[in-house]
């Protein structure tokens, strides 16, 4: 995939907590409409990466930029600065993110739930929200739901209401933190089937940290496999899948498909 400027840049990304260093320099480039697969081993970064992402962790080193732009830096007088709040707000309205937990407003129906954000935070109309909310839960199957409660709901049901208030935000950007992880198993496929669909027929750029290793190889333009805190080696899927270069890549996922 061949663009100009890429959607996402990180350089020399590094996150530690005290002693603990989980992301050892992390370089990246997204392109825009990209299906991005992450996988790697429990505790690699996967998750931490997606939280500087979304601004929800702040980077101990390193440098990331959205469309160009830095993501927790500011550009003053020739000088980079840190961001405050207000840049911070606007860039992370260009990412939208789903985790593991739905993460719903248990108070809320789910019409409400996908409706809130863009009513307070992008400033829609009730009836624009409503209209764009209604949609959205269609397309994840979940029209008849509008009005039940979280606590109604299964919990494939309440990560497809999860992604469609993802959705609702419009962002240009969406992170997926292995949403299937904290369901049944009987309960994944419905999941992956909305992702499947958001991939085949969406441009949107999507980075997906994923266990599901034959749902990766499906959707994927390119898989990234972290080990560490490190890119250990990343390519097109079927290259990744079939026939890895990196010893700790085949070792990773042996252990993986056997299990």
């Amino acid at each position: 995939m061949k663009h100009e400027q890429q959607i996402v840049s990180i350089r020399g990304l590094k996150k530690s907590y005290g002693d603990v260093h989980v992301l050892q320099g992390i370089d990246l480039d997204v392109a825009p409409g990209e299906k991005l697969s992450i996988i790697g081993p429990s505790g690699s970064g996967k998750s931490t990466l997606l939280r500087i992402l979304m601004t929800l962790e702040r980077p101990t080193k390193g440098s990331i930029e959205i469309e160009g732009e830095p993501l927790w830096d500011v550009r003053l007088n020739g000088r980079s600065a840190p961001a405050d709040s207000k840049h911070l707000r606007r860039m992370r309205s260009k990412v939208g993110m789903v985790f593991q937990h739905f993460n719903l407003f248990p108070h809320m129906t789910v019409l409400r739930n996908v409706t809130s954000a863009p009513m307070h935070v992008l400033r829609i109309s009730r009836e624009e929200a409503e209209d764009r909310a209604r949609e959205l839960l269609a397309k994840v199957g979940l029209d008849a739901k509008v009005s039940a409660y979280p606590s109604e709901l299964s919990g494939g049901q309440k990560q497809r209401v999860a992604i469609a208030r993802a959705l609702a935000m419009y962002p240009k950007i969406m992170l997926f933190d292995e949403v299937t992880s904290a369901l049944d198993p009987e309960l994944v496929g419905e999941v992956l089937g909305v992702l499947r669909d958001l991939a085949h027929r969406t441009d949107m750029t999507m980075i997906l940290v994923t266990h599901e290793i034959r749902f990766a190889r499906e959707i994927s333009d390119r898989v990234v496999f972290i080990d560490h805190g490190r890119i250990v080696e990343q390519g097109p899927p079927d290259r990744i899948f079939a026939d890895p270069t990196e010893t700790r890549t085949r070792e990773f996922l042996k252990a993986v498909l056997e299990a």
